[in-house]
């Protein structure tokens, strides 16, 4: 469960997420980076949903994959993501229905304009390529979306998502905190900005420790 906002320009890409990750249940179970860049590809990749799936996807470009650029890893993505998924879900008991999407900036060789893929684990992880700048958001606000324009309004639209998922049911939420981190990618190029922390993150930080030398002394 993450929150994720970008913005597609026509040379690079503003991606802003949380870090912060919980059980089934939605108790603070770790922190973690959401978005991250691959630098010898050109690229950068951005998660929403469960947090092992990003760590193997990540574990996979960076140790089991040889590509040069998004497009390469384009013929490849669809079908590792379904194994991948697979073996997680194999692997865990997961409440519910269970959801992730990975998302791909980067800059075909040769090439000064970005594009991102869009694999979807409710599409099966089919391959989505869009070359249209354009800003997105997920969990959506409702009402009217007022697209951000500095990082103040960046910080203020993800602190407005937090409080109308803070209101939902336990079992309907997308659990945000942590931290706000935004990541610059442009052509060979990137930059990362924590812009907030969360009033409740030393709060989360000590449930997590709490939680970690509980499961510690059962286990001896």
């Amino acid at each position: 469960m993450s929150l994720l906002m970008f913005m597609h320009q026509e040379k690079s890409a503003l991606i802003l997420t949380d870090t912060l990750a919980t059980t089934p249940a939605g108790e603070p179970f770790m922190f973690h980076s959401k978005a991250w860049v691959i630098p010898h590809m050109n690229m950068a990749v951005a998660i929403t949903g469960i947090a092992n799936f990003g760590a193997k996807w990540n574990e996979f470009l960076r140790n089991s994959l040889i590509a040069c650029d998004v497009d390469m890893v384009d013929q490849f993505a669809p079908e590792q993501l379904r194994q991948i998924w697979a073996e997680l879900l194999d692997e865990f008991e997961l409440d519910g229905e269970p959801t992730a999407t990975i998302y791909h900036f980067g800059f075909p060789s040769e090439s000064e304009q970005l594009v991102r893929y869009v694999y979807r684990s409710t599409s099966n992880f089919e391959s989505e390529r869009w070359e249209q700048p354009g800003f997105g958001i997920k969990p959506e606000p409702e009402g009217t979306l007022q697209v951000p324009t500095d990082f103040d309004e960046w910080v203020d639209l993800a602190k407005h998502v937090r409080a109308e998922q803070d209101e939902l049911p336990a079992d309907k939420r997308i659990y945000i905190g942590g931290e706000l981190y935004l990541l610059l990618i442009q052509n060979w190029q990137s930059q990362l900005v924590r812009l907030y922390r969360f009033d409740d993150y030393e709060q989360a930080w000590l449930d997590m420790n709490d939680r970690l030398h509980a499961s510690q002394e059962i286990r001896y």
